[in-house]
């Protein structure tokens, strides 16, 4: 084993979560991890931390308070664990000299698969079917609306890697595929057989629209009231990016108005929702528990992409995912 040189807080542990090749990696640069549970308190998370070298988080408001108390003891890296990074004020760690990392290449065809089940969940009323039968109700000819999903249109917002993946496979169904994205070329849209279109051609063409956003201040409550509109009166949405990218209130209000048919949720905004919360009780919802990156194998390969990826950054080398890129006319890593 290595001399310790390093401390590493890993904030959101479980009890049953293996961390072994996390541990192999940081202690190969002579890195310690000190296991914390999920910590919310800004204060207590300084107290906690105080003196790491790195934060590997699972969820946590890692703040500018925060990271301006990290910075001052010379902390060098912010890990999430996940695809998305909301929970760390990005520009705050840039300013105090600290690399933000995340991981958002091991769980793509996971959470494309997820947003494909929700579609075909929702298209198929499948939920609604098992309840009829299991209600003794048998009924070969169900009266609900059912799209033929080939010939129809799915829109995707946002064409990252899950979008991407998610255009490929809905593609294969004969659909038609619309997709939004301003921040890239054209063609990378054709290389999954999608076409380039606005937002708002988007929600007025589409039978189905795919939210794959990041959450940030421009994506936030991007499908709001109006975006909603604009739908399809048969039009269902399905979100497995991040909550707050759909102001629920607004999609709670156009499910009860009859705007759009139904919606496949992966994402809320308040996680887990509050029991009285309407969508739980609508027969045209479908959701899931933030699980969509969830296998058994991505699972079993990201603890030790988490330790390779501290470990570059106290070892003065660039990771593989960094966030902020300007960090690095701080933080010289190689």
């Amino acid at each position: 084993m290595t001399e310790q040189k390093f401390n590493v807080s890993y904030i959101g542990y479980r009890p049953n979560t293996n961390l072994d090749d996390t541990i192999e990696e940081l202690e190969k640069v002579g890195a310690k991890m000190e296991l914390l549970p999920f910590l919310d308190d800004e204060d207590e998370i300084i107290q906690k931390t105080k003196g790491a070298d790195a934060l590997i988080v699972v969820e946590a408001p890692i703040t500018r308070k925060v990271l301006s108390a990290l910075g001052d003891d010379n902390c060098k890296a912010v890990l999430r664990t996940g695809v998305g990074f909301d929970c760390i004020d990005v520009e705050a760690a840039t300013d105090n000299g600290i690399a933000v990392i995340n991981i958002p290449d091991m769980w793509t065809r996971e959470v494309a698969n997820h947003a494909m089940t929700l579609l075909l969940t929702s298209n198929r009323k499948l939920v609604n079917q098992f309840n009829d039968v299991r209600n003794e109700t048998w009924s070969p000819t169900p009266s609900a609306h059912f799209g033929p999903l080939h010939t129809e249109t799915v829109g995707i917002v946002g064409m990252g890697r899950i979008g991407s993946a998610f255009a490929r496979r809905i593609a294969a169904f004969e659909t038609e595929v619309i997709a939004y994205d301003p921040y890239i070329d054209d063609a990378a849209f054709e290389a999954v057989g999608a076409i380039s279109v606005s937002f708002n051609e988007l929600l007025s063409r589409s039978d189905y629209v795919s939210v794959h956003t990041p959450l940030n201040d421009e994506t936030h409550h991007l499908i709001d009231a109006e975006a909603l509109s604009k739908m399809k009166s048969n039009a269902y949405l399905i979100n497995t990016s991040r909550g707050p990218v759909v102001d629920e209130a607004a999609l709670i209000n156009a499910l009860q108005q009859g705007q759009i048919l139904g919606a496949g949720l992966d994402v809320l905004e308040s996680e887990p929702p509050d029991p009285s919360n309407p969508l739980l009780s609508m027969d045209n919802v479908v959701i899931t528990p933030h699980s969509a990156h969830y296998s058994q194998l991505s699972m079993a390969i990201r603890p030790r992409r988490y330790g390779l990826e501290v470990a570059a950054v106290l070892e003065g080398r660039k990771p593989i995912n960094l966030v902020n890129p300007p960090v690095l006319e701080v933080l010289h890593l190689q």
